[in-house]
């Protein structure tokens, strides 16, 4: 004959009810806490906010407020490279004639300012890229947008920069690219550092499109063979006239 089994102390049924209790509510905290669109993998850290918590807990209850300072930094680095950038394309379009070392060494006549030493390793007064003392940079701005939004950094001589300024014709762009040969000009080398410092390339062809560099010679085959370029350059304003594939 066989037993009949041992019904549960009440002790036992009521950790168990407990148990179920407490693993449901966590479920449900869960569930209504979570992003909506945070789906079910692991979470993307902020590659800023994994900096700032390299430091171990104590950085943790500060992530936030680091995040954001090194954010407003970056921003703010960012906008002052691209404002420095539009203030050299401004000098070499707008003042053809004029050189950062036109009165020797490495100085210009700046009005408002008399002679201004250059260093291209440092940010340049906006006065010397206008060194006429006309500081409406809002219009400079729409000339730039609407007469030279694409400006090829080249040397005459030099094989890449041809390769890179017959691909650009190619397109048949309007406006046609603004080309700066360096070679040709006596304050090149510090146009050049100039160029090295605010974009982080140092060597030609260099294009920019209105504050960005898309690189040299290779850089646009590239972009042309993936189909690229010509978006890239119409969304930059410039239009692209002949017919491409």
């Amino acid at each position: 004959m066989k037993s009949s089994p041992r019904p549960a102390s009440p002790f036992r049924r009521r950790r168990i009810i407990w148990s179920v209790l407490l693993l449901t509510v966590v479920f449900f905290i869960y569930l209504f806490t979570r992003s909506p669109d945070a789906g079910w993998s692991l979470p993307i850290i902020n590659p800023l906010k994994a900096l700032s918590l390299g430091g171990g807990g104590a950085a943790v209850s500060h992530s936030n407020s680091r995040v954001s300072k090194v954010s407003d930094a970056l921003a703010a680095e960012r906008r002052a490279k691209v404002q420095e950038i539009h203030g050299l394309l401004h000098f070499v379009t707008a003042h053809g004639e004029r050189r950062f070392n036109e009165e020797g060494g490495d100085t210009i006549n700046v009005v408002g300012a008399g002679s201004v030493k250059v260093d291209p390793t440092q940010k340049v007064d906006y006065k010397v890229y206008s060194p006429d003392g006309e500081d409406d940079w809002q219009k400079h701005m729409t000339v730039l947008r609407t007469e030279h939004p694409l400006v090829v950094f080249s040397k005459s001589y030099c094989p890449y920069s041809r390769r890179a300024k017959a691909l650009l014709e190619s397109y048949d762009l309007s406006p046609a690219p603004t080309v700066i040969e360096l070679d040709t000009r006596s304050d090149g080398s510090v146009i050049q550092a100039i160029l090295g410092r605010l974009t982080g390339r140092s060597t030609v062809p260099n294009v920019i499109l209105l504050s960005s560099s898309l690189g040299g010679s290779d850089d646009l085959a590239l972009l042309d063979q993936e189909n690229k370029l010509k978006e890239i350059l119409e969304g930059g304003g410039v239009e692209v006239q002949a017919a491409k594939e």
